[in-house]
């Protein structure tokens, strides 16, 4: 398998999730700031032009393709078993994808591109959306207050997908995570995991 991955949180994401899972994989950088991901080979693969791309050789169909972080995650776990929780919590986990994923995820992204790649800059829309990151990761913070982990002591793909924002994207954020004693203790922990030290470097960071 190939993955096709950028230094951000989604790139991030994908690696991260494929070292916990522990599936060989090689890594191809795609520098977006120079138009890579416009280019033949990733539109091949992906004609969106949007990344990370997970491709690899597997059998009758020789090169199948998968797009997108979460994506790349659920398939990961689902074909190894592992980052899965108990049935009973199993919702509990869905849940604090969704509020990753859904809502702080695209608010980072919105920054992102408001700040770097906008001509112009809006500061009510800036604003919009940093007050929208602050109110999510409170929402964390209070529970990663009373949890080990998103799953109380269990270790799951809430966690691998959440982590990349709180080291990464958070970089953008003013402030930083310096309000958030919980997510902080949390980020420490997680980044300490040997699969996440590799899956962090193979995606790199902006940072």
């Amino acid at each position: 398998m190939k993955l096709y991955t950028v230094p951000t949180a989604n790139g991030q994401r994908a690696s991260v999730a494929l070292e916990e899972c522990g599936l060989d994989y090689a890594v191809r950088q795609i520098d977006f700031q120079k138009g890579e991901h416009r280019s033949e080979e990733v539109l091949a693969l992906n004609p969106l032009g949007r990344l990370p791309i997970l491709a690899g050789d597997n059998g009758d169909d020789p090169q199948p393709v998968i797009y997108g972080s979460m994506a790349i995650a659920r398939w990961a776990a689902a074909e190894t078993g592992r980052l899965l929780p108990a049935p009973g919590k199993l919702a509990a986990m869905e849940h604090w994808i969704g509020v990753v994923m859904t809502d702080l995820s695209p608010a980072f992204a919105s920054q992102f591109h408001l700040s770097f790649l906008a001509p112009e800059r809006d500061e009510w829309a800036l604003g919009y959306y940093a007050e929208t990151i602050h109110r999510v990761l409170a929402v964390i913070d209070a529970h990663l207050g009373d949890n080990e982990y998103f799953l109380g002591n269990d270790y799951s793909l809430a966690d691998v997908l959440t982590y990349p924002s709180a080291v990464s994207s958070i970089g953008r954020l003013d402030g930083g995570l310096e309000p958030y004693p919980a997510i902080r203790r949390w980020r420490d922990q997680v980044g300490e995991r040997p699969a996440v030290v590799k899956g962090m470097a193979a995606s790199g960071s902006l940072y």
